[in-house]
């Protein structure tokens, strides 16, 4: 549901770079964690691993799920700022981002694939187009994260 949240978000503020980053965040570590746990990994393993996105991805992996570049690459730079909750509480300074397009087709592409290992592909094919398995909003492959102050209507 953090995804299908994610979505409501893009839709209204598609600017909020820190909110979706942080909420697509959570979705991916959220999904990671599911299929985990559905391949036997307690909770005080979870714990372990805390909110480490790569590390996450590096476990979950090593249980099956597909291992890319590309994914490896984005939980990393995304991760490095998630896991200190830079996102939740910011501040000022530069931040290496990846864009939240690219988040949410990898989170996606991780919600999905640990719905159908823990679910099943049945269970998949038939909530295809259900909010946070599927993609309900478009998401602009290029942002100004600034640009929401210049938009919204002065009160």
């Amino acid at each position: 549901m953090y995804a299908a949240a994610a979505d409501a978000i893009n839709d209204r503020y598609p600017n909020a770079l820190h909110v979706l980053s942080h909420t697509l965040g959570m979705a991916i570590e959220l999904a990671l964690k599911a299929f985990l746990v559905h391949h036997g990994l307690t909770e005080k393993d979870l714990r372990r691993l805390g909110h480490d996105l790569a590390e996450l991805l590096k476990e979950a992996e090593s249980y099956g799920l597909t291992s890319t570049g590309s994914r490896h690459f984005r939980l990393s730079v995304l991760g490095a700022n998630y896991e200190e909750r830079i996102f939740a509480y910011p501040a000022e300074g530069m931040l290496a981002i990846i864009t939240p397009a690219s988040l949410r087709e990898i989170a996606h592409e991780i919600i999905c694939e640990a719905f159908d290992a823990v679910k099943g592909t049945v269970q998949l094919q038939a909530l295809a187009g259900a909010p946070g398995l599927a993609i309900h909003s478009h998401y602009p492959d290029d942002l100004n994260a600034s640009a929401w102050a210049e938009s919204m209507p002065r009160p």
